[in-house]
């Protein structure tokens, strides 16, 4: 019987340039996310600035969103970074206060911070693609749940965890179809596996990422191309994960869908 994993949250910390605040994949507790049409499990991001607050670590303590969901900025001066981590190269120095995005991905854990992979969804500058961001920890976390128009969310679903299990199901139309995901080698480890098989309501599993996680944290794609080989995974579709990492993955949808 197929079941999703419970959910496990992360300990994030912010980062912020400037002053107190925070901003942007590793032994990380569990989470899912999805897009309204899914049922799945959620994701985190942040980093915070050497004067920022100091979190205690325990359960809890990070803002939990789903891939999908849509977020506002709550700190001035987060970072967005190219891959999650405190040494990754940043893309935007200072995100305003009330700066819309998009989940796509996550959460992670990577030193120590919670990291969630954000896409822009305002006009307002600064204006990048996507990045990754450190979500901070309750009561006062760098990122909230927000409401705002958004004519197409590409985003049908996602899951993030630190180990093995099955979720779903996520529904695919068609070969329009692309899967986000990150993997990180927990804390105090040398490195770890990340293999995921995708899984037709009735059907045999198909493998689809296998991979070696180092001291890199590693992102990656799967690519349409890879859908339109495999007709077979349309309709419900179930992951199933074997791994040892901390990880998250998401389905994205190349095409406005209706």
């Amino acid at each position: 019987m197929r079941r999703a994993a419970p959910l496990l949250v992360f300990i994030l910390t912010g980062c912020l340039s400037g002053s107190p605040s925070g901003s942007p994949t590793s032994s990380v507790p569990s989470v899912g996310s999805v897009a309204p049409s899914t049922t799945v499990e959620p994701s985190t991001s942040v980093e915070p600035a050497s004067s920022g607050p100091t979190p205690t670590p325990g359960a809890g303590a990070v803002p939990i969103f789903l891939a999908g969901d849509k977020v506002a900025s709550t700190a001035g001066g987060l970072r967005i970074r190219s891959r999650p981590g405190t040494d990754q190269l940043v893309l935007v120095a200072f995100l305003p206060i009330g700066s819309q995005m998009i989940v796509e991905l996550g959460p992670v854990v990577v030193d120590g911070h919670g990291w969630y992979l954000l896409k822009d969804a305002d006009d307002d500058d600064p204006a990048f693609d996507e990045g990754w961001v450190a979500a901070g920890f309750e009561p006062e976390p760098f990122l909230e749940p927000a409401l705002f128009d958004l004519p197409f969310n590409p985003i049908l679903g996602g899951f993030a965890h630190d180990s093995s299990g099955e979720y779903g199901p996520v529904p695919i139309q068609d070969a329009n179809i692309a899967v986000r995901w990150v993997a990180a080698k927990p804390a105090g480890r040398e490195g770890c596996s990340f293999a995921v098989d995708l899984v037709p309501g009735s059907g045999t599993p198909v493998p689809a990422i296998r991979a070696t996680i180092g001291g890199v944290v590693s992102p990656g794609d799967l690519y349409t191309s890879f859908f339109a080989e495999h007709p077979e995974l349309t309709g419900d579709i179930f992951v199933r994960v074997t791994s040892d990492c901390t990880w998250a993955l998401s389905f994205v949808s190349t095409v406005p869908i209706g």
